[in-house]
């Protein structure tokens, strides 16, 4: 049977010792400064605030709220309940679990930040900042007192050693630091939870008949709240009932007198969804379960071994509960072995679960987030493997002992180092999920060695301690590129018009070229600033901007190294033509230099198959001129600059904009006696006005003479700039003979 090993001659106070690693867990995990959640997480962070202020459950005045709009979430987190309500599509547990915090930040900004206002409006955009720091407190407050209460547990079987070392496993080398401490996920409460169930259990089995009633009761209260904060934990809820039956008896009642606690979450699913499993059942109108033997292998490798998802990936120091549940096994007849025994088989059974689950890799999160609540019955078996192990290295040579403990500090080194990396690199690390494209539809980037979450993240802790030179004013000055082609998702080709719906997205592609002398850098460096990426810019008909969009680049490409661009881009709402025009961007840093201002690639979008109105595309347009000089020119002095007044007349069939995206000037070009072109982007002199199709204009056209003596033609011409020469499209244009002399 395994003992509590005396350590009579530690000096730390035991009594100190849990408020100590309470405070150190609250450093730590607010060390980055930044809440790390989803939108999953919004309604249970604004119930308590909502009961407080509003005196109401229903989250009615949510439903014009700025959650509800696209560049948000469109409120997806919400649903429409019974009795014309709107409610949480999640279950309500965690807010009850954190409601005590969330009094206590009521009463705060009541007294502070918003003192002397009739209200607090949970509605305003404003209230947001609010919203996100009272998550992070909320969600780091209830896990440092789940990593105490999880100390305390350890405490009552093993040494002080050994309890703090799987304490620290516990809150810093698994997914405990990265997704319950960062945000008020669903796993933050139900860990809370499920070791208080065990440690009430724990404490039962060594209480007297009179205490033992009160833990029981206790742990009957965690497991009826269980259900309610994540219903998929109720495994370990299930468990702890069959534990205390066949340990307890007739004792047992008093677990199912806590049972009692479960009711608010029952009341409010029947209330607002009439039936126990809650907003879930409109989330989920289908099962989200596939149990098929592909999903089976794909879902449970992906948990396991995932470059971006893995358990053994993210937290290799797993593999020590194995061993560890040997011992358990081994010791199977004491009653602390038979609940981390029915602990584990819940674990299991849970395991087993998520490897039908359909969504395995939990969306947008950190590493393998459902496997987090594991965490609390796994490190509570490394526990006993240590304490095994130990004593076994006792026995062993020392090269063997030096060996196995290298090998274990290595492993929980790197555990807690893909931990650090989560929170420390989150700002960028954590668009990985996102960026270049969806994981959620592209599951293959789950599997790439190449950029994985863990890479990202690394990359982004490194760029913070050293950063590139991107701030010197010379990396500005010589970023340069060019946009050789945008096609689709399988490098298909665009005509000169894409047709896509109302509000749709597709992925698109940009081949790019470094021209410049600085190097790029990519979305794989996770920078803060200096992120090179293409910008797209929709234009209406009006050739006014309605949005921006960007690709994100790939790689660090030196001068005249190619590249490409990829990113899911959702097109404009409204039907119509819109002209997409792409250039390149250094995120904080400026935009591309371009000395000409022409785009570097421009498609034209038609949204919901209309017909153009005031847009012309390309394909459509004719571009048809008449000009004509008021006066002659015969001989003229080299280098120097003419000015002749000219008639123009629109003859094409679109106007002629002198501002905007698209502006037509006036140009010309020079050609030597041999019919060599030596000038072929003249100077342009803008039209004092816009001119419709048949209209005149009178101009004052400003020439430039060529530097060298000569005979010259002199071609006069519009041109709509970045789409054509007229000169160029066949249309009529004047041809003069000039004599360019040096003389005066």
């Amino acid at each position: 049977m395994l003992t509590k090993t005396n350590f009579s001659r530690i000096n730390i106070s035991e009594t100190l010792l849990p408020i100590l690693v309470f405070l150190v867990c609250i450093v730590i995990y607010l060390a980055n400064g930044v809440t790390l959640s989803s939108t999953d997480t919004v309604p249970n962070t604004l119930l308590a605030f909502n009961l407080l202020e509003n005196n109401t459950f229903n989250l009615d005045a949510f439903r014009s709220s700025h959650f509800c709009t696209n560049s948000y979430a469109n409120c997806y987190f919400f649903t429409e309940g019974n009795h014309s309500h709107l409610s949480s599509i999640y279950p309500i547990g965690t807010a009850i679990i954190t409601f005590p915090l969330y009094l206590i930040f009521y009463a705060y900004l009541k007294l502070t930040s918003f003192y002397g206002s009739a209200s607090l409006d949970l509605t305003s955009a404003s209230f947001e900042i609010y919203r996100v720091f009272f998550e992070k407190l909320a969600a780091t407050l209830t896990t440092a007192i789940t990593v105490v209460i999880f100390y305390l547990s350890v405490r009552l079987k093993f040494s002080l050693s050994i309890s703090l070392l799987s304490t620290f496993i516990f809150a810093f080398a698994t997914n405990i630091w990265m997704t319950s401490s960062q945000g008020l996920w669903q796993h933050t409460a139900s860990n809370l939870a499920l070791v208080s169930i065990i440690f009430s259990l724990l404490k039962a089995n060594r209480a007297s008949e009179k205490s033992q009633k009160m833990w029981l009761l206790i742990a009957g209260v965690a497991c009826g709240l269980l259900p309610g904060i994540r219903p998929t934990s109720t495994l370990y809820t299930i468990a702890a009932i069959i534990y205390s039956i066949f340990t307890y008896r007739f004792q047992s009642l008093y677990l199912f007198f806590g049972l009692v606690s479960a009711l608010p979450s029952i009341a409010w699913n029947l209330y607002y969804f009439d039936n126990l499993t809650g907003g879930y059942s409109k989330m989920f109108p289908a099962p989200p379960y596939k149990f098929t033997f592909s999903n089976f292998i794909n879902a449970s490798l992906g948990t396991l071994i995932s470059p971006s998802r893995g358990l053994l990936v993210f937290s290799p120091i797993f593999l020590y509960s194995l061993p560890g549940a040997y011992q358990v096994f081994k010791f199977r007849t004491g009653k602390d072995e038979k609940l981390i025994g029915c602990m584990t088989i819940a674990s299991l059974a849970l395991l087993a679960n998520y490897c039908f689950y359909i969504v395995w890799w939990a969306g947008h999160s950190y590493g393998p987030r459902f496997m987090t609540d594991m965490m609390p019955v796994v490190c509570y078996l490394i526990s006993y493997f240590l304490v095994h192990h130990f004593q076994k290295l006792i026995h062993l040579p020392k090269i063997l002992y030096t060996k196995s403990l290298v090998i274990f500090i290595l492993i929980v080194t790197f555990s807690t180092f893909t931990q650090f990396v989560g929170a420390f690199g989150a700002n960028p690390g954590y668009m990985w999920n996102g960026v270049p494209i969806n994981v959620d539809s592209n599951h293959y980037r789950l599997w790439s060695l190449k950029d994985s979450q863990i890479e990202r993240n690394t990359k982004a802790v490194f760029h913070k301690i050293i950063k590139p030179s991107i701030d010197n004013p010379a990396y500005a000055e010589n970023l340069g590129g060019i946009i050789k082609q945008v096609v689709g998702e399988s490098n298909q080709a665009f005509g000169s018009l894409i047709s896509v719906k109302p509000s749709s997205e597709k992925v698109l592609k940009a081949k790019l070229e470094n021209t410049g002398t600085s190097n790029w850098f990519g979305y794989e460096s996770a920078l803060e600033k200096g992120e090179v990426r293409v910008r797209g810019r929709f234009y209406d008909e009006r050739k006014k901007e309605i949005s921006q969009v960007r690709l994100y680049v790939s790689g660090t490409p030196k001068q005249h190294e190619s590249t490409e661009a990829i990113a899911s881009i959702a097109f404009p709402k409204k039907p119509g033509i819109y002209k997409l025009v792409f250039d390149l961007v250094s995120e904080e840093v400026g935009v591309f230099p371009n000395s000409n201002g022409k785009p570097l690639y421009e498609l034209y979008v038609n949204v919901g198959n209309q017909k153009p109105k005031n847009f012309q595309l390309p394909s459509a347009q004719v571009f048809s001129q008449e000009i004509k000089l008021i006066n002659t020119i015969g001989t003229v002095k080299v280098d120097s600059t003419l000015r002749i007044p000219i008639f123009l007349k629109n003859k094409s069939n679109f106007v002629w904009y002198n501002s905007g995206l698209n502006p037509t000037n006036f140009s010309y070009r020079w050609l030597d006696a041999s019919g060599k072109l030596v000038v072929a982007d003249g100077d342009r002199t803008i039209l004092p006005f816009d001119v419709a199709p048949e209209e005149s204009v009178a101009i004052n056209a400003a020439i430039k003479i060529p530097t060298i003596p000569g005979k010259y033609t002199l071609i006069l011409t519009m041109v709509q700039e970045t789409v054509a020469w007229f000169s160029d499209k066949q249309s009529p244009y004047p041809k003069i003979d000039v004599t360019v002399t040096s003389d005066s």
